[in-house]
């Protein structure tokens, strides 16, 4: 088996871009950890995908992660690469997918010149679900949150003025009016229109 030494994974339920880590994180330091090369398709499984591994493969990697606080270990952790790209991932027991983390863009890079003289493995698993708030900052994800919890407490008064300042037209229809705004790019200027104007008129303790 192949490892890789003193990098640091930011394990989350959410996966975020290294760009995304905040100093509130809780690193942790990994002190050795097992990788393995896989193809392309594989990966994007690996990344997309809530999965859930074979029980083969859970033995395998079992307490095979160590980390640097007071010598302790990640029962069920490993690396996984295509040669561009490299995803951490923790399981549970039963060999759910359970938090991933990317690396460190430095650290990846080196480990990247380590992975192209591996051997490509292949790795049996099972597809459960796609994974929510797949590469979305932790601030698109918290525009989200508030924009649809105001819309769901939102009276039919208020709901009409936010259409109005939207798209700049009356609609008394509630349904088109929910309709049209979930449709709303998150993107563009509109969506971002509707956000200020919900901070600005929101009731909610901010």
């Amino acid at each position: 088996m192949n490892y890789i030494y003193d990098i640091y994974l930011n394990l989350n339920e959410t996966l975020y871009d290294f760009f995304d880590w905040n100093k509130n994180d809780k690193l942790t330091h990994i002190k050795k950890i097992p990788i393995f090369k896989v193809d392309e398709e594989t990966l994007k499984n690996l990344i997309y995908n809530k999965i859930l591994i074979n029980e083969d493969f859970l033995l395998q990697i079992y307490n095979k992660t160590e980390i640097w606080n007071m010598n302790g270990k990640i029962n069920y952790c490993a690396l996984f690469s295509d040669n561009n790209t490299i995803i951490a991932i923790e399981f549970d027991k039963k060999g759910n997918s359970i938090k991933k983390s990317f690396l460190f863009i430095d650290e990846e890079l080196e480990v990247l010149e380590i992975v192209y003289k591996l051997k490509e493995r292949c790795i049996d698993f099972n597809i459960l679900n796609k994974e929510k708030n797949i590469f979305k900052t932790r601030k698109q994800i918290k525009e989200e949150k508030f924009i649809n919890n105001e819309l769901r407490n939102m009276d039919d008064n208020k709901l009409n003025y936010i259409y109005f300042e939207c798209f700049g037209k009356q609609e008394k229809n509630k349904k088109i009016i929910l309709d049209r705004i979930n449709k709303i790019s998150k993107n563009s200027k509109t969506y971002k229109n509707l956000y200020d104007i919900l901070k600005l008129t929101s009731t909610t303790k901010k």
